[in-house]
């Protein structure tokens, strides 16, 4: 534990391998994201989704599955003991954008969608009382 607070140990030009034990919990961590990633995007092309559910949902699947990905690219990197690639700084780098994804999902559902549905509110009170177009 006290190898963590150390700066070698974050930004090591060739970093010392997990144990065999994190190496496969890793290894299956990233995979569960590239699944549920895959499984997002199969089911983003089941019928009767709102568009605000179909554009939150495709969102979720980009992100699980880059973030799966990238995450498969440093473990590969950690694995193969390849210099400078296998530095843990990268991990803590993955982290921030796992962290920066999610939370533009929820700015995206919670502030940005009631924001749209309040103007599009407004806009239909305005238009019910102007004269319609005549065909």
């Amino acid at each position: 534990m006290q190898e963590l607070l150390t700066f070698g140990y974050w930004f090591s030009v060739r970093a010392i391998p997990f144990t065999p034990v994190m190496e496969r919990v890793l290894l299956v961590f990233f995979g569960v994201f590239v699944v549920a990633g895959i499984a997002s995007y199969l089911f983003l092309m089941k019928r009767g989704l709102t568009k605000i559910t179909k554009r939150a949902l495709s969102k979720f699947a980009g992100l699980l599955t880059w973030t799966g990905l990238v995450g498969l690219l440093l473990w590969f990197f950690t694995y193969q003991n390849v210099p400078v690639f296998s530095m843990r700084i990268f991990y803590i780098g993955w982290l921030v954008w796992v962290g920066l994804g999610f939370y533009s999902i929820y700015r995206y559902l919670w502030v940005t969608v009631p924001a749209q549905q309040k103007l599009q509110e407004e806009r239909s009170e305005r238009e019910k009382w102007l004269p319609k177009k005549k065909k």
